[in-house]
């Protein structure tokens, strides 16, 4: 551990990459506000007057957090793109400090939830887990990543298109997942797939669903002392059972989640058929079934196979994902 935290420190020493060295003043700055933490809130943008960054402040706070909130030392808007483009936003470990780009673009505070959630889970992570970043990590053991998956090279070959593909960004994501801000998702919105959209899920959607990895869950809450709320939870759809035109797949037991299954069907003579089906689970569903008669198609016996894949999304949390595409043959 010792050998690792060393390298830990000649890496943020040696690699100004990622981090920035630059002094925390606000110098030419619209507005500040100072939170009751210590946090100094600074807008370079002329949109971003004291309560649009006081409500920015009551944006971080609605996510989960410990001790570590004491050590952040600034969130700033600033009105231009990053140096990488479209980018929202980025975390300095050394100063630490959050930057909000594109401050003229976005101009509520809202614009930046889950951009900010995901800059403070690099907070959190750098605070309590500082060998996250590294090979062979406890986080990536339990997170249940092989280690030739990822990208080890941010420090010193960072290229935007392999962001999801970083260890510092995967776990970024995981802190939005399990203790980032949420919002209502109206259920109307399932049916235009707007939910399914609008979504907050994992940047990378091929890695294992961090929602059901208790071991992971358990030590990430040992290490932090901040408990995760287990009722934003939801585990990956199983299929059990196909009969006559019904599918059907085990689900969380957990009213309120909406679910689309993703269907491309093939006939003897090879051709195809695709169509989405839905279901919204009521308080004591824990299957859930898709019917093919619903849209006037028949059986499955009618079929010789199926390519599915299932989007969830919880409609009281907007958290969601996709599972990986199946083969099923009738």
């Amino acid at each position: 551990m010792k050998k690792f935290r060393g390298f830990f420190i000649i890496l943020l020493l040696s690699l100004p990459i990622l981090f920035s060295f630059t002094s925390g003043g606000t110098v030419g700055a619209y507005s500040t506000f100072l939170s009751p933490e210590g946090i100094q809130f600074v807008s370079y943008s002329p949109g971003w007057d004291e309560h649009k960054l006081i409500d920015l402040y009551k944006e971080l706070k609605q996510n989960k957090y410990g001790d570590e909130i004491n050590m952040l030392q600034e969130i700033r808007v600033e009105a231009g793109n990053h140096s990488s483009g479209d980018t929202k936003g980025s975390y300095h470990p050394v100063s630490k400090t959050i930057v909000l780009y594109q401050g003229d673009k976005y101009r509520e505070p809202d614009d930046y939830r889950e951009t900010l959630s995901h800059e403070y889970g690099h907070h959190f992570a750098y605070y309590y887990f500082p060998s996250h970043h590294l090979p062979f990590s406890k986080w990536q053991k339990l997170r249940g990543i092989n280690i030739a998956q990822l990208r080890w090279d941010a420090f010193w070959n960072y290229e935007e298109n392999n962001h999801s593909f970083y260890p510092q960004e995967i776990m970024a994501d995981d802190y939005v997942l399990l203790y980032g801000a949420t919002n209502n998702v109206n259920p109307k919105d399932v049916y235009s797939n707007e939910a399914f959209y609008l979504r907050t899920q994992h940047e990378n959607q091929q890695l294992p669903n961090v929602l059901e990895n208790k071991e992971l869950l358990a030590y990430l809450e040992e290490e932090s002392g901040v408990a995760i709320d287990k009722s934003r939870l939801v585990q990956t759809p199983s299929f059990t059972n196909i009969e006559n035109d019904k599918i059907s797949f085990s689900v969380t037991e957990k009213p309120n989640i909406a679910y689309r299954l993703n269907i491309e069907l093939f006939s003897p003579s090879n051709e195809q058929q695709m169509l989405e089906l839905y279901a919204i689970t009521d308080n004591d569903d824990n299957e859930i079934d898709f019917s093919l008669n619903d849209v006037g198609l028949g059986h499955f016996s009618d079929y010789e196979s199926a390519i599915i894949s299932i989007d969830v999304v919880d409609l009281t949390t907007s958290i969601g994902f996709e599972t990986k595409e199946t083969t099923l043959n009738f």
